[in-house]
């Protein structure tokens, strides 16, 4: 940001900051009569609002409620200054302005699944529990909903949330389903922005500008580019060795965060491996519908002609990030991210090459569908032998973070941020972490969440106007507050491409399909699951590689259903039926 803009912001902030101390205690006073002023489960019977259980001062807890956890260890977080998950600029700044002491017994990683055996050892072991934690993998979040040691935290929820986080809750309703047990719900869902998580098409700009090439618009064409990029030497190199189509399907035809199919599937109608409803109304598995059967003869054929890479079947992320890599891919799916990883691979040894973002072709007969992620990346599961007043200093402490959306102060979190995330010098604020002392860290990642409180439309609406080069309002940057980002910077013009990417997505949001099925592995897919898996595997790769011809996908689809797919799909519609509203 320069000098002028930085000078300008700081006059608005100036002009517009609220006090965090303000900020909080109304937050607090919000959370203690349950956001609503009407709320009679404060009041006495002659209607007169009940003192809080807990003494707030100026929005912090007097004197300090503790809250124990336990924690997972993000392998990308970093620290410095010799701190740790245990204490840290984070956890000191909740202490000193909220009066909420986060306490963490222990911690462990998760990129090994270590984190999750400890949970399900504690668990087993009939460890007491730590008041709350946070679960990312869902097998370990039902042993602990079946376990009965959990908090149903919807009455709390009511109670204590602000409005703010309410507001942001009920936009996403779906995001709750994972975690409903007999119409009870046993964790708090971790919200994640889902604009962005879907595919564009990424193509090779200077492979198509070499070619004197246009991006494709029709099914048609988007096999004339890929013709070209196999047949007419893109690379110059003198060698046919260059991939027109990367995709990754070695465990699944979906899922791949880089290298994403589902787009490619969903140009003929159908997507495979996910629920969604058909016509009426009713969930069905879209590995199943005859659209896939055309589709897979298309990806047989492209196939037969050189177009995807003669191993696509061994292809997972680590693969097709490996190839982009390489600089020998001209098209792929994947998020909205993808030129900063693994885009600054390929840049390190091919400096002119560069992936530009593009709408989906329409497919055939006008079809077009994707997959989009869901709306939380896990939960917050809390103790029912949690104390009360450490329940309401959790409620304090998530409420004040959710407060930066109702705040013209970006700088809102500048106590624990400041340093870290950012710095700020001369009137500017500066994001290298080369002029950081001790280097950038995301504080958010010191969180009980470990993540940014989201708020799916504000959040969204800000990121637009950032990606479109619009002029932030103070409350609009203040929604980006918790991830640590407090300014427009446009110093890395690989984040510029993938705000451009989110441009491109979002004109197609008509084309997403999220997982409707939310709920946990049902009594026939625990036993039949890995057998109708495998066999779908199995068809599905044997077409494309020309092994059989498309009409095996109708045989599979029959022993799919005979072998246990017409009774899971019973009990996936009887699980939605259960939830749905």
């Amino acid at each position: 940001m320069n000098n002028r803009r930085g000078s300008e912001m700081g006059k608005k902030r100036r002009l517009f900051t609220v006090s965090l101390a303000t900020l909080l205690l109304l937050t607090s006073l919000t959370a203690c009569s349950g956001g609503n002023g009407n709320n009679k489960e404060n009041e006495d019977g002659d209607g007169k609002a009940t003192e809080s259980k807990l003494n707030i001062v100026n929005g912090k807890i007097e004197p300090t409620v503790t809250i124990t956890m336990v924690r997972g260890e993000d392998p990308t977080a970093t620290f410095k200054n010799g701190e740790t998950y245990e204490n840290n600029v984070h956890t000191r700044w909740a202490e000193e302005t909220l009066g909420v002491k986060l306490e963490t017994l222990w911690s462990s990683p998760t990129a090994d699944t270590s984190y999750d055996t400890k949970l399900k050892l504690m668990l087993s072991s009939g460890e007491k529990l730590p008041d709350l934690f946070v679960s990312t993998q869902s097998n370990t979040t039902n042993m602990f909903i079946e376990s009965g040691k959990l908090l149903d935290v919807e009455e709390a929820f009511e109670k204590y949330a602000s409005d703010t986080w309410k507001a942001a809750m009920a936009e996403v309703p779906e995001a709750w389903h994972p975690f409903i047990k007999d119409g009870k719900k046993f964790a708090i869902p971790i919200l994640r922005p889902t604009m962005g998580t879907q595919s564009p098409l990424w193509i090779r700009q200077d492979w198509l500008d070499k070619l004197n090439l246009k991006a494709p618009t029709t099914l048609e064409e988007l096999e004339t580019v890929m013709d070209a990029f196999v047949n007419q030497d893109p690379d110059g190199n003198g060698k046919k060795d260059t991939v027109a189509l990367e995709f990754g399907m070695k465990d699944q035809f979906i899922g791949y965060p880089i290298g994403d199919a589902s787009w490619i599937f969903g140009l003929f109608g159908a997507i495979p491996d996910r629920w969604y409803p058909g016509e009426d109304g009713k969930l069905e598995f879209g590995s199943v519908r005859p659209e896939i059967k055309t589709a897979l003869a298309k990806i047989s054929e492209w196939k037969a002609k050189g177009y995807i890479a003669e191993d696509i079947a061994l292809h997972d992320f680590n693969k097709v990030t490996e190839n982009v890599a390489s600089g020998k891919v001209g098209m792929l799916g994947g998020e909205h991210w993808l030129m900063v990883y693994p885009g600054s691979l390929m840049l390190a040894t091919n400096p002119t090459a560069m992936y530009a973002p593009y709408p989906l072709p329409q497919g055939l007969d006008g079809n077009n569908m994707r997959t989009i992620a869901t709306p939380y990346t896990g939960s917050i599961l809390i103790n029912k032998d949690i104390s009360e007043e450490a329940l309401q200093a959790f409620f304090h402490y998530q409420n004040a973070l959710y407060e930066s959306y109702n705040s013209e102060d970006p700088f809102l979190f500048k106590g624990f941020q400041e340093g870290y995330d950012y710095l700020t010098k001369d009137g500017s604020v500066i994001y290298d972490q080369n002029q950081i002392p001790g280097g950038k860290t995301a504080t958010m990642k010191y969180t009980i969440s470990g993540a940014q409180t989201v708020y799916q439309s504000k959040l969204l609406e800000a990121s637009l106007k950032r990606a479109k080069e619009e002029e932030l309002t103070n409350q609009e940057l203040s929604a980006f507050a918790t991830s640590g980002i407090v300014s427009i910077d446009n110093s890395n013009p690989l984040e510029v491409i993938g705000n451009k990417a989110l441009l491109v997505i979002s004109t197609q949001s008509e084309f997403d399909v999220p997982e409707y099925f939310q709920g946990p592995a049902t009594s026939t897919m625990t036993s039949r699951n890995e057998l109708l898996k495998k066999m779908q595997m199995d068809t599905f790769t044997e077409i494309i590689y020309g092994k059989q011809n498309a009409d095996a996908f109708d045989s599979f689809v029959e022993k799919w259903k005979s072998s246990g797919g017409d009774d899971i799909t019973k009990e996936v519609n009887e699980w939605y039926d259960s939830v749905k509203q």
